[in-house]
């Protein structure tokens, strides 16, 4: 079975070319055969967001696998001893690779996503942070960081470990100075660095000299946060640029200038912000295109109404893309992960939910 680079290679070698006739013939030889041959395992991986249903008294542990532009959505089942998903991350290699744990745990198990199996692996265990208030998973450059943040009345850590592969143990990373009050919201890859996002404070950290330093923060976002939950903070990253959704707001940092600034709102005015419940949002790249997820929950009455959005670039405006989760115990998250890879739909063992379900 020939790529597509090995045929267009043939085609257009030069004493191929030279030939009309030879060319003619070549194609046909190529066009019969390719034709009819089954596609190579792993040759029809799709961009898909992947989300998890992060709820310890469900009796089922899911993740699903949504393409909305396509109107793709696969629910897989995990394992039923599977603990819940504390944070994700995508590695530059296609690899998935969680921390999982109860709320009270005091190790977290990191596991990485078998793509032929359907399954997850444990590789290693990590001692948990005390009284974590946010947790982040983190790659950069091929190395993966446990990063906690843990407040204490107005003092506030911020611990980073970093998993070393031939040792299958972690080690513990230098820490900044994180002014009092000041909550760390996220944590992103862009380069060779780590960014740490903050209310009033932005760091950076350099892996290979184990040093932080502190940048440009957030500019400062005039609306109320009540009405937001606490999942309403996340990044990503396109080139040099990362994408931060702070408060219902879209802000674009760029780490070559040490600069912000800030991209048109999503929605109609009346949808981005629900007076009578809580707003949560998370933001990725999904097929080199910046989308965000966004979820209004009524406390009254449990109803979740989500919406999904893709920044046109060249327009300037946002889109709003048709998004169709299963009613079930998505509707019931508590928080949720999320984050984008190239899935091997084969190998899913599956419940692909029909487009336009409930």
């Amino acid at each position: 079975l020939m790529t597509s680079a090995e045929t267009t290679a043939i085609l257009e070698h030069p004493l191929v070319r030279e030939d009309p006739g030879s060319l003619q013939v070549t194609k046909d030889v190529v066009q019969r055969g390719t034709s009819n041959l089954t596609t190579r395992y792993g040759m029809d991986k799709q961009e898909m967001v992947l989300l998890f249903t992060n709820i310890t008294s469900s009796r089922t542990k899911e993740m699903l696998c949504m393409n909305p532009r396509i109107g793709k959505y696969i629910s897989s089942h995990c394992s039923e001893t599977m603990p819940p998903v504390i944070a994700v991350t995508v590695t530059s290699d296609n690899n998935v690779y969680i921390l999982a744990g109860e709320e009270y745990d005091s190790q977290l198990s990191l596991q990485v996503y078998n793509h032929t199996g359907n399954v997850w692996e444990h590789l290693s265990s990590v001692q948990r942070g005390i009284n974590p208030s946010r947790e982040f998973l983190v790659e950069s450059d091929g190395q993966l960081y446990y990063v906690t943040v843990t407040l204490e009345d107005a003092d506030v850590s911020l611990w980073t470990r970093k998993y070393i592969w031939q040792t299958n143990q972690w080690q513990e990373c230098s820490q900044p100075q994180v002014e009092p009050g000041s909550d760390i919201r996220t944590a992103v890859s862009c380069g060779s660095h780590l960014y740490f996002l903050a209310d009033t404070e932005m760091f950076r950290y350099d892996p290979s000299e184990d040093r932080w330093c502190k940048l440009t923060p957030p500019p400062t976002v005039p609306v109320d946060p009540l009405p937001f939950g606490p999942d309403c903070h996340s990044a990503a990253v396109i080139g040099t640029e990362i994408f931060y959704v702070c408060y219902g707001e879209m802000l674009v940092y760029d780490t070559e200038s040490d600069s912000w600034r800030e991209l048109p709102p999503w929605g109609q005015p009346g949808t981005r912000c629900n007076p009578h419940g809580l707003m949560e949002a998370s933001t990725f790249v999904l097929e080199s295109q910046l989308h965000v997820l966004v979820c209004h929950r009524d406390p009254l009455n449990s109803r979740k109404d989500w919406r999904m959005y893709v920044y046109d670039r060249c327009e300037g405006i946002w889109l709003e893309l048709e998004v169709n989760l299963p009613s079930n115990d998505w509707d019931q998250w508590e928080c949720w992960e999320c984050c984008v890879v190239r899935m091997n739909l084969q190998s899913l063992y599956v419940n692909i939910i029909p487009q336009g379900s409930p």
